[in-house]
């Protein structure tokens, strides 16, 4: 039996496991150097601190390392990579030996990572299952198996992370509950409604997923709000320039004093001169001061707004908020008082549930790995785009829809398609996947970029980025096209295509040509829907 091991990659830290038969239940694996034990109110979990750094000559410190070296404010250290790759970002961070974006940067880590599992155990026969954000685009998932199979692990599986933590707080509930899976970390929130079933055969327990929503929210960009506002108080005693020059330090302080304010009232954010160790900047922060900012960056109408579309979900399949057993918080930014608060206000205390924050959706992707089962459905709209010769403008005909579930039981699509010029050979199957658009507050938004100098600073994104996060091409290097014998006539209504999703959530693709009624594509696979 090949080793199986359950990847969660996070925004600030990763946490590794695999499923012990034996005790049926999921272990928290540990790499002695790159892993720092993390204590919480359920004890200590090994970590990995998602950071890489590069040396000149090409050496490279990974997670912990990177913390005792005393790198963690280095030009040359990366960080949030996660964030920046499910995003899209096309910022490449100037390093020693060339810049690099942040995928590289992502896959460097994570080879790295489990290169040395897989040394550790002395084995190349292995399994990987990542855990990916529930509003993770294709390229997101795409990255992850190339950098895999990169590694040397030629199996590779994915979860969304939000149904991995169902499935390890579903393990200690009874079948037939329905609860709220929220998983708010460095990068995102996720947030599931789901219903532990027995399975069918008898055999064992599912979770079936009613409802799911996802944003970009996290720890991360709170970190980013601090920091900006920090920035308007005043300039550091080394001059005018000395904010710049220390700007990595002051981001590091930041999100120190974010952590601290889930457990005190009022802390201090300092930075020191690089030269002469003495205090260069200090400032007091509260925790009121946090929570207005929160308030101020729409952070509690965002969260609402995403319980209130995963809770949708489960509305159409028959289920109400008053069905909920409880809430279960997941994720580091579960600690947060304020967020605790609002959850509570809108569920009651007694139906909010923390338990085991760091490592839940690391062992609920173990137990995936092993066999448990689940239900789920497509997370996002998938449409067939066309051009429309009388308007002369491209158009989308929508295929699937979010929350349509897989397998398709009929297909879930069947059109003509019509040629656009006389003589057309062959007719191109466009799949895009579509996002949301109309975020309310652009500010919150805006991406921290390194500059050449070193420092950090916030930019607004430009309308084309933030339309290619709402707009995806998914099969653009993998396209599609239906041959075309003989060739067709402008406005000739050609083919009749069908599509249907099956059990692995890929979108198939049925063409008949309708001038001589026969098929010429079978079920054909066009891509992969998250």
């Amino acid at each position: 039996m090949p080793f199986r091991m359950a990847v969660d990659f996070g925004t600030s830290n990763t946490v590794l496991a695999s499923w012990d038969e034996e005790q049926g239940s999921a272990r928290v694996l540990e790499i002695p150097g790159w892993s720092r034990p993390c204590t919480g109110e359920q004890g200590s979990t090994p970590v990995i601190p998602s950071l890489i750094h590069y040396e000149e000559g090409g050496a490279r410190w990974i997670g912990q390392q990177v913390h005792e070296r005393d790198l963690l404010d280095s030009p040359a250290t990366i960080r949030w990579m996660k964030h920046y790759i499910s995003t899209r970002s096309p910022v490449r961070v100037p390093l020693p030996g060339g810049p690099k974006s942040y995928r590289e940067a992502g896959a460097d880590f994570l080879q790295a990572v489990l290169s040395s599992i897989l040394h550790s155990r002395g084995t190349r026969d292995a399994e990987a299952i990542f855990t990916v954000p529930v509003e993770a685009f294709e390229h997101y998932q795409d990255w992850v198996i190339s950098l895999s199979g990169n590694a040397g692990i030629d199996r590779v599986r994915v979860v969304d992370e939000a149904t991995a933590a169902a499935l390890a707080s579903g393990l200690t509930l009874q079948p037939g509950e329905v609860f709220m899976l929220f998983d708010m970390g460095g990068g995102t929130l996720d947030v599931a409604v789901v219903r532990l079933e027995e399975s069918e055969e008898g055999s064992g327990r599912r979770c079936r997923v009613l409802g799911k929503a996802g944003e970009d929210l996290g720890g991360m960009r709170m970190d980013q709000w601090i920091f900006g506002e920090v920035q308007e108080r005043g300039t550091p005693t080394t001059g005018p320039h000395g904010m710049k020059a220390c700007s990595r330090q002051l981001l590091s302080a930041c999100e120190r004093a974010k952590e601290a304010l889930s457990l005190v009232e009022e802390t201090e954010i300092t930075i020191q001169s690089g030269t002469t160790g003495e205090c260069a900047f200090s400032t007091p922060f509260t925790r009121d001061e946090f929570e207005r900012l929160l308030d101020t960056r729409d952070v509690f109408f965002r969260l609402n707004a995403t319980l209130q579309r995963a809770l949708q979900g489960a509305y159409s399949r028959g289920f109400a908020e008053d069905d909920l057993s409880g809430v279960v918080m997941v994720g580091g930014c579960s600690q947060i008082p304020a967020i605790r608060r609002a959850l509570e206000h809108r569920f009651g205390r007694s139906r909010v549930w923390y338990d085991h924050p760091l490592d839940t959706v690391a062992r609920g992707a173990a137990a995936f790995a092993a066999g448990i089962d689940l239900d789920d459905h497509v997370q996002h709209d998938y449409a067939l785009r066309f051009w429309n010769s009388r308007s002369g403008e491209y158009e989308y005909r929508t295929l699937v829809r979010q929350g349509d579930p897989y397998p398709s039981p009929r297909p879930v699509g069947r059109f003509l398609v019509r040629a656009t010029y006389d003589g057309q050979a062959q007719m191109g199957v466009p799949i895009f996947e579509m996002g949301r658009s109309g975020l309310r507050n652009r500010a919150a938004l805006r991406e921290l970029v390194s500059e050449p100098g070193g420092g950090v600073r916030l930019v607004d994104l430009p309308e084309e980025e933030l339309e290619k996060k709402n707009l995806f091409w998914m099969n653009e290097n993998a396209p599609v096209f239906i041959p075309a014998n003989p060739p067709a006539m402008r406005d000739e209504s050609r083919f009749e295509f069908s599509f249907s999703l099956d059990g692995n959530k890929r979108l198939l693709i049925t063409a008949r040509d309708t001038r001589s009624g026969q098929v010429v594509m079978k079920d054909q696979p066009v891509v992969r829907l998250v």
